[in-house]
């Protein structure tokens, strides 16, 4: 298991694993993930697909994705084929782009995160309290990275504006590897670390910096709309140069919520806190007498654009959960047809001589 614990695994894991383990299965951590295909480290780095349970019969989000722990079955010709998932012990997760409501996992079992913005466009709170409400639901701890700190000419003002967040901060040129080594202290050996962020922040460079050698392609980005193409693919883990692992992954376009508003109000307990001193439990916090809300708005304890992320989230999570609960109706009564039909099916087969 010395390579697997390389890889991460723990006490925790094999725990997990003997609840699952049957006759011939090996763990296997996933190192890559190619859509079709996943690479995993057994403990050697190969190829595996997925069985036809997996591939066919489970749900999108309880399949293998990077970073996950998984039972493998190597045949004698070499081929791997995933069996089994192993509880997680944490995921990233985000409603998939479009119409269609779908959780996608975009990692699992990580320990750290690292939030990269640009300060040559992309400098976005709003954008970066998304990704702290997905994280902050998993217990991942995140880092704010403000990289590109060569491209204005003064951080200042930026770092004021994330300082209030409560979280550390690291300013990073990655193209030059200024900040690289506090970024590095905050990863432990055989913990397992994300880089998260849009298209073009710098998170391919920054991997490469951290490996100390270039195994991201990279692109600049146009300098007419700061807008960044992306140079990462598909998801791959590493082992850094300090025996602590780091996940890569290409850049998120729009970071669409998945979750539930009682878990966003622990992420705004400021304005949560100012909701419960309003004269009306049901108050709308619109033009009510003893709003709270607007009292703080009006006075300045409260900042609009903060306020204004707040419902515009609520309201993304309000809607997603509406949208749940008319998609579980509708495959419960798919599931109620179908076992009517098993039934009549039955019913006929005992029926005929």
């Amino acid at each position: 298991m010395k390579q697997l614990e390389r890889f991460g695994w723990t006490d925790e894991l094999r725990q997990k694993w003997q609840a699952i383990v049957q006759p011939g299965l090996v763990p296997a951590r996933v190192v890559a993930d190619f859509g079709t295909s996943l690479r995993i480290v057994t403990p050697t780095v190969i190829t595996a697909e997925l069985s036809g349970k997996l591939a066919h019969y489970t749900p999108s989000e309880s399949t293998p994705k990077i970073g996950d722990w998984v039972g493998v079955h190597i045949a004698s010709n070499g081929t791997a084929v995933i069996e089994a998932l192993i509880p997680r012990h944490n995921e990233i997760a985000r409603k998939v782009a479009g119409r269609q409501v779908v959780k996608q996992i975009m990692a699992a079992n990580v320990d750290i995160a690292f939030v990269l913005l640009a300060l040559d466009g992309d400098f976005s709170v709003e954008r970066l309290k998304r990704f702290l409400y997905q994280l902050s639901i998993s217990h991942i701890k995140p880092v704010i990275v403000l990289n590109k700190a060569d491209k204005v000419e003064d951080t200042a003002s930026y770092v004021t504006e994330v300082r209030q967040l409560n979280l550390p901060i690291v300013t990073s040129i990655a193209t030059e590897g200024t900040g690289v080594a506090e970024i590095m202290s905050y990863i432990k050996p055989g913990h397992t670390a994300i880089l998260l962020g849009s298209s073009g922040v710098g998170k391919s460079t920054l991997t490469n910096q951290l490996l100390q050698r270039d195994v991201q392609a990279t692109k600049t980005v146009r300098d007419s709309d700061a807008t960044g193409q992306h140079t990462t693919v598909h998801r791959e883990l590493f082992v850094l140069p300090n025996d602590g692992l780091l996940i890569d992954t290409p850049g998120i376009r729009e970071l669409q919520l998945w979750g539930t508003e009682e878990e966003l109000a622990e992420n705004f307990d400021d304005i949560t806190q100012l909701i419960v001193q309003c004269k009306y439990a049901n108050c709308q916090h619109g033009s009510e007498e003893g709003c709270a809300i607007q009292d703080a708005l009006r006075n300045g304890s409260l900042e609009a654009r903060h306020y204004a992320s707040y419902v515009k989230m609520r309201s993304e999570l309000k809607s997603l959960h509406q949208k749940n609960t008319v998609q579980q109706r509708r495959d419960n009564k798919r599931s109620r047809k179908s076992m009517n039909h098993q039934t009549k099916d039955i019913q006929q087969d005992e029926r005929e001589p």
